[in-house]
């Protein structure tokens, strides 16, 4: 081990000292979601005569969290349907790949939530809906590793706004002081400071340029988490 990472190691090993739970993102983090995500907003837009650059979409969608929205404004596009309506068609294809078990957890993943199971309590709080990530884990059978998840369901506000984060501690009977927050979007970290819970960073190959320097911790993968003492 290098020393740069026996340094963050130790960093890593501090600050999870001081808390008591862990809340977790999911797609991008947990799941290998990110591309399909990707794929169904971008066979919305294809019907309107529009395709999503994919190396854009990472940033703006992905980590900025600004969506149709912001992909309709960046283009000037004028389109002949309302962006709710494009949302709801995207949720439809996107659901399809959660039932269909097209969705696979990263290799570690698993062994991830296990490690920290015996320590924390641990929730996950995603900009998906609820459902969806409850199919992912099931196909994978992981079903049973966590029971707190919260997503995207109305009418709380999604990331980066805190809300989600809060209600998340609160469903594990926590201050949000003592929680971290585990997640590898801008919208998130933002969110997590928004809370005032700390936030660890994970790489992964599709946010290697962002930058996340508001973040306490950047992680180059969830297998850091495995050299950790008692986790």
């Amino acid at each position: 081990m290098s020393a740069d990472s026996s340094e963050r190691i130790r960093q890593l090993n501090t600050l999870l000292d001081r808390c008591e739970g862990i809340i977790l993102d999911f797609d991008g983090l947990i799941a290998d979601s990110e591309p399909f995500h990707y794929r169904a907003y971008n066979e919305v837009f294809e019907r309107y005569g529009h395709t999503i650059d994919p190396e854009e979409y990472w940033v703006e969608f992905t980590s900025k969290g600004k969506g149709i929205q912001g992909e309709i404004e960046r283009y000037n596009l004028k389109l002949d349907v309302k962006p709710e309506e494009m949302r709801q068609q995207k949720f439809e294809i996107y659901s399809r790949f959660c039932r269909n078990g097209d969705i696979k957890l990263f290799p570690e993943a698993k062994q991830f939530i296990q490690s920290l199971k015996g320590r924390f309590k641990v929730a996950i709080a995603s900009g998906s809906w609820a459902h969806d990530i409850r199919d992912i884990l099931k196909n994978e059978s992981a079903d049973s590793l966590i029971q707190t998840i919260l997503g995207k369901e109305p009418p709380r506000p999604e990331k980066p706004s805190p809300d989600i984060f809060l209600e998340a501690a609160r469903e594990l009977n926590l201050v949000p002081e003592k929680c971290v927050v585990v997640e590898d979007a801008l919208k998130g970290l933002t969110a997590a400071r928004e809370a005032g819970m700390a936030c660890i960073i994970v790489r992964n190959r599709l946010n290697q340029n962002i930058d996340f320097s508001e973040a306490d911790i950047i992680l180059e993968s969830l297998s850091d988490f495995l050299n950790v003492p008692d986790c």
